[in-house]
């Protein structure tokens, strides 16, 4: 008799085995667990049985979206092509769909310091509390304030901000230890001094507030689980949509961006100071967790193109990101 499993599909046992293989290879595979519950909702609406994949049961999958984009459909893909070649292994023959999808990678403009400005201001303004808002959203108020500082001034990815274990944040030291980011990599983090007072002040708040010690730096509507992506990515959008700005910009921003603005500021102060670049890239790269330096290029790349327009349009002086949080 099978298992149980998550899965409802009549290949969702495979599906459980190929993620075990994944995971006990040392690969987080989370993003690609939750494409594999898609695959495993779409196997079993179109009721197809135990067996390999096909052209013919393929041919939904490979086709994209209404709402999707080239991105997410290579995404999509890629995982069931890594899931085909595990069901080969174990003589299962099965289809391995080509990945065909070509697209340009999106243009990305960083944040100006007057477009930080505007943005920090909608972050630290968020009252629910004046609307009724709920025990959740009147706790994230204080919460966002810190999670966008954090990603932007230590040039974080979002992924590794909201999953930050509480442990690995030596508040003494101002140091924040990143364990299997992306690419396996570990790596410290070395906080400013400002930021490190702010997140001292905010996890007092947080221990207060939800009188246990937190297990996330950032939980989320169930304090046992950090704040899920999904939240972060639609508050950053409703903050940006109330700035200035937001009417007059062609590129959207997203959360992203703001790791991607603070490597940009620190390549063009080393290019405003002098520095050689070739010199400090190889930093820069270690504090970024970047797998090769052909990654850091690729901001580099942006820097140079972007420089004359931040240049141009950024006329505000002044600190961007005030030291005290709104209380």
């Amino acid at each position: 008799m099978r298992k149980e499993t998550e899965y409802r599909s009549s290949i969702g046992h495979h599906i459980e085995g190929f993620l075990a293989e994944k995971q006990s290879l040392g690969y987080k595979y989370i993003h690609e667990a939750n494409i594999l519950r898609i695959f495993d909702e779409y196997w079993a609406t179109h009721n197809y049985c135990d067996t390999g994949l096909t052209p013919d049961n393929l041919e939904d999958w490979v086709q994209m979206g209404e709402n999707e984009g080239p991105a997410r459909l290579i995404e999509r893909v890629s995982v069931i092509r890594q899931f085909s070649l595990y069901l080969n292994g174990l003589c299962i023959p099965s289809y391995i769909p080509p990945i065909e999808t070509k697209y340009e990678v999106p243009v990305r403009i960083p944040l100006a310091k007057y477009e930080l400005k505007e943005f920090f201001s909608e972050v630290d303004d968020y009252s629910p509390a004046m609307y009724g808002g709920s025990v959740f959203s009147k706790r994230m108020s204080k919460e966002y304030p810190v999670l966008f500082r954090m990603i932007y001034l230590n040039g974080m990815r979002v992924s590794e901000a909201i999953s930050l274990p509480l442990s690995l944040v030596d508040l003494e030291s101002g140091i924040v230890t990143i364990l299997d980011g992306k690419g396996n990599k570990d790596r410290l983090i070395y906080m400013e001094e400002d930021m490190t007072m702010l997140c001292r002040d905010y996890l007092k708040w947080l221990r207060s507030e939800l009188g246990t010690e937190p297990a996330w730096v950032f939980p989320g509507r169930d304090p046992e689980r950090h704040i899920h992506i999904s939240s972060v990515d639609y508050r950053f959008n409703r903050f940006w949509e109330k700035t200035p700005s937001s009417a007059i910009r062609a590129v959207k921003p997203t959360v992203h961006d703001l790791r991607h603005t603070f490597v940009v500021d620190r390549i063009n102060l080393w290019l405003e100071q002098g520095l050689d670049f070739n010199q400090m890239l190889p930093y820069l790269s270690k504090f970024l967790g970047h797998r090769s330096f052909d990654e850091t290029f690729y901001y580099y790349h942006y820097a140079q193109e972007a420089a004359k327009t931040i240049r141009k349009m950024d006329t505000v002086i002044g600190k961007v990101i005030p030291e005290v949080m709104r209380r």
